[in-house]
């Protein structure tokens, strides 16, 4: 594959991941227990979490094929970004009062896929240390730089030696802020009183 179709395939994966793959997952995951217990989302995206850092741990994106390593992690990641959204509406179901969850979870899917974008858009200089994650994920970032800070573990997490531990830490974090950002939302929507349809 050519090297000039990656833009058009990661905005395809954006689109499918925003538009159907929320409610196909939701779906698959009432599939396996319903009702679904606490832990199985949560456990879910630990699976998708391992896979992603075995992948960049053992080297598997190289120059040779960027595309498919790209369109792998960039798949992975916007895997873990949905579980992130419907995890909340599988935990309050019913007390939200919403009927067609579908809506809110592609709603939520684009705000959380902009974050992702938004993520994206930092820059390293070669040699230099990486970005704090403070740039990158608005929402979680300054918790990641905090405890790395109080830790003292700077050297570890910005070195460009450590890279891993970087994209690592910055695949949760997104996770972590797209999942904050749907509790807060369907949070909300559980604390609404029910409308009346007479």
């Amino acid at each position: 594959m050519s090297e000039t179709l990656i833009f058009p395939l990661v905005i395809l994966l954006f689109l499918v991941f925003i538009f159907i793959m929320p409610s196909v997952l939701y779906a698959a995951v009432r599939k396996i227990a319903d009702p679904v217990p606490w832990w199985l989302p949560l456990l879910l995206a630990a699976g998708v979490f391992f896979v992603s850092g075995g992948i960049l741990l053992s080297n598997l994106i190289e120059k040779e094929n960027v595309l498919a390593g790209t369109l792998v992690m960039f798949s992975l990641i916007l895997l873990l970004t949905t579980l992130a959204v419907i995890t909340p509406y599988l935990w309050l179901g019913k007390k939200t009062g919403i009927a067609r969850p579908w809506l809110s979870f592609t709603c939520l899917s684009f705000f959380a896929v902009a974050l992702l974008f938004y993520s994206t858009m930092g820059h390293a200089y070669e040699g230099m240390p990486l970005p704090l994650f403070g740039h990158a994920l608005p929402l979680t970032g300054w918790i990641l730089d905090g405890l790395s800070m109080i830790f003292n573990l700077q050297e570890i997490v910005y070195s460009p030696a450590n890279s891993i531990v970087h994209s690592l830490l910055l695949i949760f974090g997104h996770y972590l802020q797209a999942l904050i950002m749907a509790a807060a939302y369907f949070g909300f929507m559980s604390m609404q009183p029910a409308l009346d349809n007479e």
